[in-house]
């Protein structure tokens, strides 16, 4: 022990010099190990940089392009726009006429009249304001066009009657029909619960095609509705020109137009018939449905007759026709209801045909 003691109080100087030597290496290494781990803590913000810049040059790869979403449905996108650009008056496309049959379609393109130019394109394809619009710009689709044969010349007449609420049915006299055909012209005349009402024209490929229509009035006057097929105008009594819509007709000639469809193509007379309608007021879309068969009481003995109740809006009257196929689908009946209750009813007492005519397909 005591030879360790004094080998150790001998190396104590080198002992010390040994730590302080030790002390000032860990010193310079910590100080180095300082000033060399800045520059790894700038290098790393480098390849940071560069995985956020990848990432987002990725995402901006990887996002939906705007320009590429726009460029195919681009013809799309732009028709409404170049609808809204256009004219207000510009009408769209005419529907087509309904298919034929061959041999029906040859018949109907050789017999149809051709005396009276039909309604130019440009405003034969809208449709008519609908009732009741203050702006008068509402603007319905165009019905569909029917077939229809001339009615040959006839003469319907007719008993009327009135019913008021509350009051027993009171005779009113009689009335009658007058329809005149031939040479692809036609005149028309109408008495009874639709007042006197006349009518004249031609046909097109639309069926009936008046050119002037009449409205007689309690004070004895005339109200004059004028088809201006040239120049694609309707005149109502001076006062009001309108778009002259493909297969319009007036008050009376609705009538003859729906017999000449069923004539036709009983088929059509089903579901809900829709027919351009003028008069005084203007022009406006007149919507019938087929109510189904049912027997009637008439003059000229008992006929099974087609119902039609025309679909009119609260507060305005409504008209009911009853036609009859085995009359040539003449209208045997007419009813009009007024919005107070009261009823106006003609019926058929008797009919008169004219000796036989050429008839065609319009």
């Amino acid at each position: 022990m005591k030879k360790i003691a004094v080998r150790l109080a001998r190396h104590r100087r080198l002992l010390a010099l040994g730590g302080l030597s030790l002390l000032l290496h860990l010193l310079a290494l910590a100080w180095i190990g300082s000033r060399s781990g800045a520059a790894p803590r700038q290098t790393l913000g480098v390849p940071l940089a560069l995985r956020l810049e990848r990432s987002a040059a990725v995402a901006a790869e990887s996002a939906p392009q705007p320009a590429l979403q726009t460029a195919e449905p681009q013809p799309e996108a732009t028709a409404p726009a170049q609808a809204s650009a256009a004219p207000a008056d510009t009408p769209p496309a005419l529907p087509p006429l309904q298919s034929l049959a061959p041999a029906d379609a040859q018949s109907a393109s050789s017999s149809a009249p051709s005396t009276l130019p039909g309604p130019s394109a440009a405003t034969a394809a809208s449709a008519p304001p609908a009732r009741g619009d203050p702006r008068g710009a509402a603007v319905q689709q165009m019905p569909g066009r029917y077939r229809v044969q001339t009615p040959p010349s006839v003469r319907l007449r007719y008993a009327v009657s009135r019913t008021r609420p509350g009051r027993a049915p009171s005779s009113e006299g009689e009335a009658q029909l007058v329809w005149e055909a031939g040479g692809g012209r036609y005149q028309l005349r109408l008495e009874g619960v639709l007042g006197l009402l006349e009518s004249e024209g031609g046909g097109d490929d639309t069926g009936i095609a008046p050119i002037r229509a009449s409205e007689h009035q309690d004070d004895g006057s005339d109200r004059i509705t004028r088809f201006d097929r040239a120049g694609g105008r309707i005149d109502a009594d001076g006062a009001r020109s309108d778009p002259l819509y493909l297969g319009s007709q007036d008050r009376a000639s609705l009538l003859m137009q729906l017999t000449g469809m069923g004539l036709a193509a009983p088929e059509q007379m089903q579901g809900v018939i829709e027919m351009m309608v003028v008069g005084p007021d203007g022009p406006h879309t007149a919507r019938f449905e087929v109510l189904g068969r049912e027997p009637l009481a008439t003059g000229a003995g008992s006929l099974q007759t087609l119902r039609l109740a025309e679909l009119s809006e609260p507060g305005r009257r409504r008209l009911e026709i009853w036609l009859a196929p085995e009359r040539g689908w003449l209208p045997v009946q007419l009813r009009v209801t007024e919005p107070d209750g009261s009823v106006a009813n003609q019926v058929m007492t008797g009919i008169e045909t004219a000796p036989s005519s050429s008839t065609a397909v319009m």
